[in-house]
């Protein structure tokens, strides 16, 4: 048997368990060149590494592998089928890969700057670019939790069909034109490749900021006015802050406040 690889010898090949080979050709995707009638020893050709490649191939792309029988019943131009098929299956994993690695740089950022403004006390102005929230308006009390939970579940849930990326942070959003008050619950996105009725840009700049703690039973039309001033344009935000430890007693959130613009009501 020189012109044949043992068991063994081809299992070592590709760094495989001799278990798996046996699994394989329990399935039918990979069955030995030869078996020896007497001894039962499985023997394999150099020519089905490529078909053992395909395999791992389909294991790291999460491809079942019950799946690989009905591309081999294809016929002969199976193989070709499959790595199609795995190409785009990898460029979508590519792609995802790259926008969690967005996320993941974003948050970091936004841990940063949350640090650099940590120990503020009162008023400041921090300077932040422009961002792109995904809203639903939210009519009454902040205090709410079901209509919270109702709202927040249907946001994610919209986000994720239409392929947005939601990121950290999450929070409230109050607008003022008018003297009218609208308000909304936000989740904040990657910038966007496809326009949307729930998408709002948010103007960046010298926002009017101020850390407290978060109390949903607060009136904000009155609350806002009198901490930073009376505006007939109005943008504030309730953005919570990213913390190492969950306290459950004390909910930190900083308001961002940038007087001078309106914004669209969203399609809501």
């Amino acid at each position: 048997m020189k012109n044949f690889l043992t068991i063994g010898e081809f299992a070592r090949l590709r760094g495989v368990n001799v278990n798996s080979l046996l699994y394989y050709e329990k399935l039918g995707i990979l069955l030995p060149a030869y078996v020896d009638p007497h001894s039962k020893y499985r023997y394999y050709a150099p020519e089905q590494l490529s078909t053992l490649d395909i395999i791992l191939l389909c294991i790291n792309l999460d491809i079942p592998l019950k799946q690989l029988q009905q591309y081999q019943k294809e016929g002969c131009y199976w193989q070709a089928k499959m790595l199609e098929d795995g190409k785009r299956i990898a460029e979508d994993k590519i792609r995802k890969m790259k926008t969690d690695l967005k996320k993941i740089e974003y948050v970091l950022k936004c841990r940063d700057d949350q640090e650099t403004y940590s120990s503020c006390c009162g008023i400041y102005k921090r300077e932040i670019p422009p961002r792109y929230f995904i809203v639903e308006q939210y009519i009454g009390n902040l205090d709410n939790m079901p209509q919270f939970g109702r709202i927040s579940t249907g946001l994610f849930d919209y986000a994720e069909s239409r392929g947005l990326s939601t990121i950290l942070p999450t929070g409230f959003m109050f607008i003022f034109d008018a003297s009218a008050m609208r308000q909304y619950l936000f989740y904040e996105i990657l910038p966007p490749t496809v326009e949307d009725e729930k998408i709002m840009k948010i103007p960046g700049g010298v926002y009017t900021c101020l850390q407290l703690e978060f109390r949903p039973d607060v009136n904000y039309d009155q609350f806002l006015p009198q901490r930073f001033g009376a505006a007939e344009k109005r943008i504030a935000i309730v953005s919570n802050l990213i913390r190492d430890r969950l306290h459950i007693d004390s909910r930190y959130n900083e308001i961002q406040v940038i007087d001078g613009y309106t914004l669209p009501d969203g399609g809501n």
